[in-house]
């Protein structure tokens, strides 16, 4: 089963669209180095954390590690670290920001199998949802990644903004030009900070349009898509519960990793459990006796509840 592991709330960046409402540290203005202190008492800390790993790698889990930033804090570090001791390489991604991008942080990741930077479009391009100098920064860390001998993936988030041809053709041409491997892209998800901006989502024809420009493509680098974009065409299924798991930075364990609402609390229906202090089998043996999970669909079920559920969601826990 695939696991991806918000190993915590806090980053560098403070972008619109986050899914997990990621506290920002250095925001001044709001007086957010408290904040973003106090959030990270909420987090398991580090001897939860490795016994949290320590129960995924027994079962030889692929684990993605994200955030926020998975390795902004030297706790996280400790944690993808010691992964790459009780996992193969191949098991192991992170999904990280460009900021900080240390020689400690580049020897780390020569031992993962891939390593993900966010690029949504490139400096010159205005987009509201991002800050300043985030995608710039994903493409001096790519660089230097790929020059280090890191196997990189750039990630796109296809919402209104980032949808142009024009813009898309950019990135992938600048990820040939660089030699970045993979361009994996993302559907958008209305959750966490980006509850509420429902207007940016494109319609499923608009997803399918752009799919199949996207497929024409020719290039160094090999462009696929998320499994949620795979469903529009019917090549797919909804993986979640069944094929993989989220776990939240408190050690919440839930059936998509994207069931958010703007304040990181899981959709109803989609909370499983709570590692390390339940045992994880127990907490996998309640998708069995969960009838929406257990059966298999061809549609999002996150967006598909949220869809549903708007209005009960958007200021619940």
């Amino acid at each position: 089963m695939d696991i991806i592991w918000n190993l915590t709330r806090l980053c560098p960046w403070d972008c619109m669209i986050c899914c997990v409402s990621a506290f920002c540290e250095h925001d001044v203005t709001k007086n957010s180095f408290r904040i973003a202190k106090n959030e990270k008492y909420k987090e398991l800390n580090l001897f939860e954390k490795l016994k949290v790993l320590r129960i995924l790698a027994e079962r030889n889990s692929e684990i993605d590690f994200s955030g926020g930033d998975p390795l902004y804090y030297d706790e996280d570090f400790r944690v993808v670290e010691q992964a790459t001791y009780w996992l193969p390489s191949i098991k192991i991604s992170v999904s990280m920001t460009g900021s900080k991008l240390s020689q400690n942080k580049l020897d780390l990741l020569r031992r993962v199998g891939v390593v993900e930077f966010t690029l949504d479009n490139l400096p010159g391009f205005k987009n509201k949802f991002r800050p300043s100098g985030f995608n710039s920064s994903s493409m001096i860390a790519m660089k230097k990644c790929v020059d280090t001998g890191i196997n990189v993936r750039a990630v796109t988030v296809l919402y209104s903004i980032t949808m142009s041809k024009d813009n898309l053709e950019d990135i992938y041409y600048w990820l040939c030009d660089n030699k970045i491997p993979e361009w994996e892209l993302l559907r958008f998800y209305p959750v966490g900070r980006a509850f509420e901006l429902i207007d940016i989502i494109p319609s499923n024809e608009e997803y399918l349009k752009i799919m199949s420009f996207l497929k024409s493509l020719r290039g160094f680098t090999r462009v696929f898509f998320q499994h949620s974009l795979k469903i529009l065409e019917g090549n797919s299924r909804c993986s979640a519960g069944t094929d993989s798991i989220g776990i939240l930075p408190n050690g919440e364990v839930i059936t998509c990793a994207w069931a958010l609402n703007r304040n990181c609390f899981p959709f109803k229906g989609f909370h499983l459990g709570k590692l390390p202090e339940e045992n994880l089998d127990v907490i996998l043996d309640r998708i069995k006796l969960n009838s929406e999970f257990s059966k298999i669909v061809n549609f999002c079920r996150t967006l598909a509840f949220k869809e549903k559920n708007y209005e009960n969601q958007a200021y619940t826990m």
